[in-house]
């Protein structure tokens, strides 16, 4: 109409008289036909997007791969700085750009150079009740490497770099999604979701993902490597910045990612998906809480099916999501920036079992407890039994960063006020160390409470010097494993029950209702006990460490008139850190002051 409209005005101009204007009817129907013209159009702009499909944005990523070549064929003629690998590659590059155009073909129809082909894989079996396999996938079908101490079988196999895969080397420049670091051939595989089809049951009804043998379901080929290897370098990371001691702790998750292997299976790390993480919480409702019901020579298939067939007090539940999940997940994500893969388990929202045991929380120590056990670690004779539960006490820091105390790190910050404050790493024995802190905010300084003066303890520490307050402990391999196995020894001994949650624990969380009571400012206690002050910005302005006022309220603060201390006067501090643990020896053997090894600690610089 507007075209009729704009021909008429031309028409007009070679005439000498100017046309009769419109009639008031000619007029009115121009305008209805206009108005109705623009409607129709804003009808059309109101329209969502028509989502980009998986067949475009497969063409798109063979286009782009396309013109990357050229622009590094183009900089190679005009002598400029160009990618050797992408020209070396030319011919096998762009056979993988084209590929890209038959999206329908290249799924199926894979290349000889493939890692696989999905055509003729099996589908993955389903896990049901009770029937669990007790076969355990290996990793991979290489010679494994050593691994560390016995831990995850580790994957020695290089990525498979086929031509379709090499695209990898156009990862330095940015691509039409913003993926800039993914290779192109996987580009199309992290744009899906989901890349294994979902199974039928014999009704027709569709089978849970999660419900599969994870271990051996249609996964998109990867030249990422495998779990087990980052794993690997993931527990290898701990170990050095323990100083290459291998603790407790780095034996605990090395056990738990080779149960997530053995039950999961052993994929390119970025193939893992949510489903994963289900199947393996779903699988671990049956995992026995108690270590010693997990037999040694047995597979975990085969451990599941007899604690579910023995009814096995099962894992308790913080176990599983702090301890089994937090470090699979821990792994997992390590890989991300070394391998440029995104987060599987990104938003990922679990079902949990409720046969899991909830935990309990750490139960406070009565007066009595408490005069059971300062009387018993005195008994003993060893300066850690002593000591450590009344710094646990006055204190409310944990046994780790306790254990790890040197004099040197005592000190009078305020007027007779003294605290403690150590460094976050040590050196023993000419190895560094790291001292065991849970945040960044325990290696603030704490106050020491002046009964600590009373007794002879500041003096003492004084003059240790560089020396480690607790001997007897740092001699050992993991010291602050072992202060905390002696310490629940110590209060067995002491009469409290093992299984009850009364624990050293307890020593900490006790301090904190105590400065409650006594009305000490919020921010004082959590420095005091090394808590975060909070994600809030009114909660981190001002001082980040303790006051003198709220420090000389903590070291001055009255004492439980309820509990005796008077076995902590008139000690030879001197004397108990001598005193050292014998296998054979019922009693503290003595040893002599010049023989004793003196741990030279010094601080990084």
């Amino acid at each position: 109409m507007f075209e009729e409209r704009r021909a008429m005005a031309l028409s007009n101009e070679d005439k000498e008289n100017d046309p009769p204007p419109p009639s008031e009817l000619e007029l009115a129907t121009w305008l209805g036909q206009v108005k109705g013209e623009l409607e129709v159009l804003s009808f059309f702009f109101r329209q969502p997007v028509a989502p980009i499909t998986l067949e475009d944005q497969s063409k798109f990523a063979g286009i782009r791969d396309l013109v990357q070549i050229s622009q590094q064929l183009g900089a190679r003629e005009r002598g400029e700085p160009y990618s050797p690998i992408v020209v070396e590659n030319e011919e096998a590059l762009r056979r993988a750009a084209a590929a890209k155009f038959n999206v329908e073909d290249a799924s199926s129809t894979p290349t000889p150079d493939a890692p696989f082909a999905p055509a003729q894989m099996e589908p993955a079996p389903v896990l049901e009740e009770g029937k669990q396999t007790s076969q355990i996938v290996k990793p991979v079908e290489v010679e494994p490497v050593a691994s560390v101490a016995g831990g995850i079988e580790v994957s020695t196999q290089e990525p498979n770099l086929t031509p379709e895969t090499k695209s990898a080397a156009l990862s330095n420049t940015t691509s039409l999604t913003g993926q800039a670091d993914l290779p192109s051939a996987q580009l199309a595989t992290h744009s899906v979701s989901r890349t294994e089809k979902i199974p039928l049951d014999e009704h027709g009804m569709p089978i849970s993902l999660d419900k599969l043998d994870r271990r051996f379901v249609h996964r998109a080929p990867s030249d990422v490597p495998e779990f087990s290897v980052v794993a690997h370098q993931y527990i290898q990371s701990r170990i050095d910045e323990q100083g290459g001691y291998e603790g407790r702790n780095i034996t605990t998750a090395k056990m738990r990612i080779q149960v997530f292997l053995d039950l999961i299976g052993d994929h390119p790390a970025d193939r893992y998906s949510g489903v994963d993480l289900q199947a393996f919480v779903n699988l671990m409702a049956h995992w026995p809480g108690d270590p010693k019901e997990r037999l040694e020579n047995e597979s975990p298939f085969d451990t599941l099916e007899r604690s579910k067939r023995t009814n096995l007090k099962p894992l308790a539940d913080k176990t599983l999501r702090e301890g089994y999940l937090a470090v699979v997940k821990a792994a997992l994500r390590s890989g991300m920036t070394k391998w440029g893969y995104p987060d599987p388990f990104s938003r990922v929202s679990l079902r949990y079992s409720k046969g899991h045991r909830k935990s309990k929380p750490t139960v406070p120590l009565s007066s009595m407890q408490l005069n059971g056990i300062f009387l018993e670690g005195v008994k003993t004779g060893y300066i850690d039994n002593t000591l450590l539960p009344l710094l646990g006490h006055l204190t409310g820091r944990r046994i780790g960063l306790l254990t790890y105390l040197k004099g040197s790190d005592i000190r009078e910050k305020f007027e007779n006020v003294w605290i403690a404050e150590t460094d976050g790493i040590v050196e023993v024995d000419g190895v560094w160390k790291r001292v065991p802190y849970k945040t960044g905010d325990s290696l603030n300084y704490f106050v020491l409470h002046d009964f600590l003066r009373e007794i002879g303890f500041i003096d003492w520490a004084k003059r240790r010097g560089d020396q480690f307050l607790f001997p007897d402990l740092m001699r050992l391999t993991d010291p602050a494993g072992r202060a905390s196995t002696y310490m629940q020894r110590l209060f067995e001994k002491a009469g409290i029950e093992k299984g009850r949650r009364e624990v050293f624990h307890s020593l900490r969380s006790g301090k904190i209702d105590d400065m409650r009571s006594k009305k000490i400012d919020d921010r004082a206690r959590k420095m005091q006990v090394g808590h975060a002050l909070g994600d809030d910005e009114h909660s981190n302005y001002g001082s980040r460490v303790i006051t003198e006022d709220h420090a000389f309220e903590i070291a001055f603060a009255p004492l439980n008139e309820r509990v005796d201390y008077t076995v902590f006067k008139d000690l030879d501090f001197d004397r108990l850190a001598l005193n050292r643990r014998m296998k054979g020896h019922r009693q503290p053997v003595v040893e002599k002051a010049e023989t004793v090894r003196k741990c030279s600690v010094k601080k990084k610089s």
